[in-house]
């Protein structure tokens, strides 16, 4: 699999047969019960030391756990997939809701962006605009965009989380507490009603320390959103100025966020 830190040459290139392989015992694990390996060899009509290849790669990334025969997917990655797995997700809809937000910035914005896999692909376009400052938590964001001209580029600091590629952490929220910035741009885990939800509560103060510095609010979320459950509340989706969506969204929560007069923009 490729690094974690090339998702944009990662979603320019065709996934090779590997990846496409690998995706896909990811999603049969994902189903939460252990497989048999032998079993994943015939469902995919290859050999069993081509599973465990696929497999060795998996579990190198703390993805998956082999155990007498059998793999399962590991316990992180039924609750919160890694970052580098995330980040191979659904990026033509990332790419589309990152353009959108843009045409919401100006030259001249401070802009505060959290770690997730969707507010990377700003990093593609935020030049755009500039000249900008961008304050973020965010390790493959700081990549990016370091050498990027008229970007005055600000690391929250605090302790790395290698699943999530960022920082947070106390010193993290203090940092974040010492900026007023002009736009958050956040996405979330998942959408439950008109509440946002995060398996990991150290990403739940990142995103509410952000939400609290900030003028303006914009939420990016893909329809993938609105299919899973998470543990910890995070805010309420009315506490944003602009929520931009793309890809089937029920129709139901389409309602819902009219009924109660959230700013939606569907992309």
């Amino acid at each position: 699999m490729r690094d974690h830190n090339n998702l944009d040459a990662d979603a320019d290139a065709a996934p090779s047969k590997a990846e496409r392989r690998r995706t896909k015992i990811i999603q049969v694990l994902m189903g939460g019960s252990s497989t048999q390996i032998r079993d994943l060899a015939e469902m995919l009509d290859v050999s069993l030391m081509t599973v465990h290849r696929d497999l060795s790669v998996l579990e190198r990334e703390g993805l998956v756990r082999r155990l007498r025969g059998s793999v399962s997917a590991e316990k992180s990655l039924l609750f919160e997939s890694s970052y580098n797995y995330r980040g191979r997700k659904n990026v033509e809809d990332k790419r589309r809701l990152a353009r959108a937000a843009l045409a919401h910035l100006e030259p001249g914005n401070a802009v505060l962006i959290d770690d997730s896999t969707t507010t990377y692909h700003l990093s593609d376009y935020l030049h755009e605009v500039a000249p900008l400052t961008v304050v973020t938590n965010a390790a493959p964001i700081l990549e990016r965009l370091r050498h990027t001209p008229e970007i005055d580029l600000v690391s929250t600091g605090g302790r790395y989380h290698p699943g999530y590629h960022g920082y947070f952490g106390a010193n993290c929220e203090k940092a974040i507490r010492s900026y007023h910035v002009d736009v958050a741009i956040l996405s979330t885990t998942t959408i439950q009603g008109l509440s946002l939800y995060t398996p990991d509560e150290i990403v739940v103060r990142a995103k509410q320390t952000m939400m609290q510095v900030a003028r303006r609010r914009i939420l990016l979320a893909d329809a993938t959103k609105f299919q899973f459950s998470a543990l910890n509340y995070v805010a309420e989706i009315t506490d944003f100025d602009l929520v931009i969506l793309t890809g089937e969204i029920p129709a139901d929560a389409l309602a819902l966020f009219r009924a109660s007069n959230v700013n939606v923009e569907i992309v």
